[in-house]
């Protein structure tokens, strides 16, 4: 599972704003920045969260979704079943590279459909799976990714610490619910901000699930493709989105 979220970069303060506000409620005597990582909170195992009330960590969760409804984000999302995989290919490398073409679809619509060009920024939180999205992002730069070449995006990607990034935090959320809707059992979290994924036409094309039976799937992902239109055909533009 891999999620981001889009943000145009004058948001950025303002996300970031609302959740320093969020941990002085919760957490008034930690001077400095606490990352926000979904599955700590919902487990409180691990400091600063095992400090809190079960009541309290739930209320953060809903109010960071809550957040992520309010703020206009637009939303990503890959889900892959293990067995639709060749087990040759990497799942974590093939929903990267599935996403960041997302992300170039979307720029290339802003452009076609509203006349706004814009360059994307794609940002990953530093990790265990850091060199394999660093050889994935060389040969999408040099031939494009599988599905076509890509216009839009300014560099591919950029690496930080994701303690050090609000933004991070946010798509972690995204990553989380995801998760929780596909693989997890748990679902209130992904229905609540279902309705900011990347949709055009009532497709949401920027939720993808790759499954063996997507003529039988309910999801928002395969049940939009299959009731909505084609997807259109934009030109490519260019200009100030970054993904996270």
């Amino acid at each position: 599972m891999l999620g981001g979220a889009a943000v145009f970069e004058r948001q950025t303060y303002w996300v970031a704003q609302e959740l320093d506000k969020l941990q002085l409620k919760y957490l008034p005597d930690q001077p400095d920045p606490i990352e926000f990582h979904a599955t700590d909170i919902r487990a409180g195992q691990k400091p600063p969260w095992d400090s809190l009330s079960r009541r309290d960590r739930y209320e953060i969760l809903d109010s960071v979704y809550e957040l992520i409804c309010k703020s206009r984000l637009t939303l990503f999302g890959i889900a892959i079943q293990r067995d639709w995989l060749n087990s040759e290919k990497d799942e974590y490398s093939y929903a990267f590279e599935s996403l960041t073409q997302q992300f170039d679809q979307f720029l290339r619509r802003k452009y076609s459909e509203d006349d706004d060009p814009q360059r994307g920024l794609i940002i990953i939180a530093e990790s265990e799976y850091q060199r394999r999205i660093e050889s994935v992002a060389q040969r999408i730069r040099e031939e494009g990714t599988r599905w076509g070449e890509l216009r839009n995006l300014a560099e591919i990607p950029l690496f930080t610490a994701a303690p050090n990034s609000r933004m991070l935090q946010v798509a972690d959320f995204c990553s989380n619910a995801i998760y929780g809707r596909y693989a997890g059992g748990f679902t209130r979290q992904f229905d609540r901000i279902i309705g900011s994924f990347y949709q055009d036409n009532g497709v949401y094309y920027g939720l993808w699930h790759y499954c063996t039976d997507h003529n039988e799937c309910s999801c928002p992902a395969c049940l939009t493709r299959r009731l909505g239109p084609a997807s259109p055909s934009p030109t490519p533009g260019t200009g100030g989105q970054a993904m996270a």
